[in-house]
């Protein structure tokens, strides 16, 4: 069964013991340490594997568990804003199984199995809800940790949180729209565009159809002869094989997201979308930051946790619309630009690295084009969102029609975006390929979530998401 093992077959009893200060010392961390700073060993019963804990700060402080992401770090991340956190909590931090000082147990290092760890290790050490700050895999980690144990925890801060859009939009995102005011070369802004196209395709191609990744997925054996001696591939892996739009669609906890804005392993995309389908969280960024804000700017940093910490959910307002509706727009052999407003109809032919941005139309064509939609809202037309030999990437985007999106020799990357269709949502004229990530269809022909990626030669595709 998919994910379904995590180590031995025999039951573990979980227990911890602590480490004196000659076996602290063993441990050679790469980041200095505080002198009160506790460490033990834990035996968790999910992979039956020895993994290291850290607490600081007074034990009847207000608890808060942080974890890692990816890397030989392990917990050692978080060493630089420990010290900080622990003056007003009882500060609990882990390596996880396969990572820095924990044993590499057999096993898929999934979400749902590390989720698992987090209970035990809750259940342990604070024996009541927490908080749980994760950063990139532990971002995702921590997000499947609250989904299926929301009574141990009462608050969710996730920082640069990886892989939790559909992979193929994770591995290769499209390029970054440069400002409206970047003074490229015509030639080179469209060359630019067009060759990120082409790479983003071979990548593309390669995730959808890869037999190694089927191989893997399906067989626990071959997972344990790849995957045997790669910690950091088996979690990345597991990683991006997580589907998390039904976590996403039913949580209910306070969730705070806090994001470097320059964040090239997970774009700040993947934040927007969180703080759109999330029902009670709030979403602060860090400019000119990147994907380690803790130790890039740990000052901002430590400023919004606490913020976020002692704080509750404060959404952003939309960005307000005018109300004077503009009939048709028309952009021809415009590149690297930004479009927002009010408009009946929308026409964009030949133009690259163009970006949509707070608007809202009855329908948009893009032809011959590579188009980012951002905070969209159309409806009123027959058909909504007609694409000819485009890329067209949707972020936070709903549409009302008759029907919904129509693709032409295409590439469709839709995240966060809801379909209400009275006839289909999505038909394809020719060879398209179509990416969505935690969004929603409502069709007659299929309601319910949409998180794939298909390649279509022709035909009404709603039924391809059931």
């Amino acid at each position: 069964m998919l994910g379904s093992f995590a180590a031995q077959s025999e039951p573990v009893v979980s227990q911890s013991t602590p480490l004196n200060q000659q076996q602290i010392q063993a441990l050679k961390f790469e980041s200095p340490i505080k002198a009160d700073w506790l460490f033990s060993t834990y035996q968790e019963s999910v992979f039956n594997s020895s993994i290291l804990v850290l607490e600081a700060g007074d034990k009847k402080a207000p608890p808060l568990l942080l974890v890692h992401g990816l890397g030989v770090l392990g917990m050692q991340d978080w060493f630089g804003v420990i010290p900080e956190l622990s003056k007003h909590y009882h500060v609990i931090a882990i390596d996880l199984p396969g990572f820095a000082h924990s044993e590499s147990p057999e096993g898929r290092y999934s979400p749902r199995n590390y989720a698992a760890v987090l209970a035990e290790v809750v259940e342990h050490y604070i024996a009541e809800p927490t908080t749980v700050v994760g950063h990139s895999m532990g971002g995702a980690v921590s997000l499947y940790f609250a989904g299926k144990y929301p009574e141990k925890l009462n608050k969710l801060v996730l920082v640069d949180a990886a892989g939790i859009l559909h992979k193929v939009a994770f591995i290769k995102p499209i390029s970054n729209v440069p400002k409206p005011n970047t003074k490229l070369p015509k030639f080179l802004s469209t060359k630019l565009a067009q060759l990120n196209d082409f790479t983003t395709g071979l990548i593309e191609e390669g995730a959808i159809d890869s037999y190694l990744t089927e191989l893997l997925q399906r067989s626990d054996g071959a997972w344990k002869l790849v995957m045997g001696e790669t910690p950091n591939m088996n979690a990345a892996l597991s990683l991006v094989e997580e589907d998390f739009s039904e976590i996403v669609s039913n949580l209910k906890i306070e969730t705070h997201i806090i994001w470097g804005e320059e964040d090239a392993v997970a774009p700040l995309r993947t934040a927007k979308v969180l703080n759109s389908q999330l029902i009670n969280s709030d979403l602060a960024t860090l400019r000119d930051v990147g994907h380690v804000p803790m130790k890039q700017q740990p000052s901002q940093f430590l400023a919004l946790l606490n913020r976020a910490l002692t704080g509750e959910v404060k959404k952003t307002a939309s960005a307000e619309v005018s109300d004077k509706q503009i009939e048709t727009f028309h952009c021809e052999d415009q590149h690297s630009r930004e479009f927002s407003g009010h408009y009946r109809h929308m026409i964009i032919e030949d133009c690259n690295n163009v970006l949509l941005k707070n608007v809202v139309a009855e329908s948009i064509r893009i032809k011959d084009s590579l188009v980012r939609l951002e905070n969209v809202s159309l409806s009123g037309a027959k058909l909504a969102l007609n694409v000819k030999r485009s890329v067209v990437e949707l972020t936070n985007v709903t549409i009302t029609a008759q029907q919904g999106v129509k693709l032409n020799e295409s590439r469709f990357d839709g995240a966060g975006v809801q379909i209400n269709a009275s006839e289909h949502a999505i038909s394809v004229i020719d060879d398209s390929n179509i990416i969505f990530s935690l969004s929603r269809i409502h069709s007659p022909i299929y309601q319910g979530l949409a998180h794939d990626a298909i390649e279509v030669e022709k035909g009404i595709i709603d039924d391809r998401f059931k």
